[in-house]
């Protein structure tokens, strides 16, 4: 130990980052999501409609699974029909209910139409009339 040089050590910051040598600092390559296309996740609302109607019932994941695609699937149909109206009428770029009216009129069948009809109606009366409050 006689031979052995003492090292002063850094009292400020600065000194002591100096002092350090340099670090590699390895970057991991993050994969990008362009690729990947999310689905849509109706889960919470599925669940909260069965509680409802059902408040005694539970559902397995397998099945709330299966209703998540079906909801997903009808989804699609309904907007790619109203889609298909809008470019039926020309330039417009923006749906509007009676667009949506007509989508559910042309895919849902017999009482489902009428009640769909009549639940999208009432969901657009309550949002106007929260909006003007």
């Amino acid at each position: 130990m006689s031979g052995s040089k003492k090292t002063k050590t850094p009292t400020t910051a600065k000194a002591a980052a100096a002092a350090t040598p340099a670090k590699k600092t390895t970057t991991k390559k993050r994969k990008s999501k362009a690729g990947k296309s999310v689905k849509p996740n109706f889960n919470t609302y599925i669940y909260r409609v069965l509680k409802e109607t059902h408040p005694s019932i539970g559902i397995t994941k397998k099945s709330m699974g299966i209703m998540n695609d079906f909801v997903v699937d009808m989804m699609d149909k309904l907007a790619s029909e109203a889609k298909h109206d809008l470019g039926i009428t020309g330039k417009e770029k923006t749906m509007r209910e009676w667009h949506l009216n007509t989508a559910v009129k042309l895919v849902l069948p017999g009482e489902l139409k009428k009640h769909g009809v009549n639940e999208g109606t009432k969901a657009i009366h309550n949002f106007n009339a929260f909006k003007k409050k």
